[in-house]
């Protein structure tokens, strides 16, 4: 009988745990770094954390005023477009106009996230965009 409830009480504990590691708010993953960061050694297998290669990507990130300008310049005509198409626009349409502007798909995408992100850098873009209309 005491081993019934102690298999009983192990398998409530591990079903208690299992749905606390699935519901939990976060994942649980392992943070990966961009490649410019690690520093690899061949006689290690782990890396050390780059704090000079850290803030070098980070300013290596602003983007000129060229490329916003190109940017503003596309978005505009994207939404023209987008507008005029209405439910028939299409993706090879819409990348075309952007490929036009000297932009490529992943530059305007990345742009557009940061605006989303920092507001300073949505109003610069938002003032260049004014601009081209």
């Amino acid at each position: 009988m005491k081993t019934y409830i102690l298999i009983f009480f192990i398998l409530f504990i591990s079903i208690i745990v299992t749905l606390k590691l699935i519901t939990s708010p976060e994942p649980i993953t392992d943070h990966e770094l961009p490649f410019d960061m690690k520093i690899y050694d061949t006689g290690k297998s782990t890396y050390q954390y780059n704090e000079d290669a850290y803030y070098r990507q980070s300013s290596n990130k602003e983007i000129d005023d060229l490329k916003l300008m190109a940017f503003a310049r596309a978005f505009v005509d994207v939404q023209s477009y987008m507008h005029k198409a209405g439910n028939r626009a299409h993706y090879n349409e819409t990348s075309e106009i952007v490929q036009n502007h000297g932009l490529s798909v992943e530059d305007y995408t990345n742009i557009a996230s940061r605006m989303n992100k920092n507001s300073d850098f949505k109003n610069k873009v938002q003032k260049m965009i004014n601009e081209v209309n």
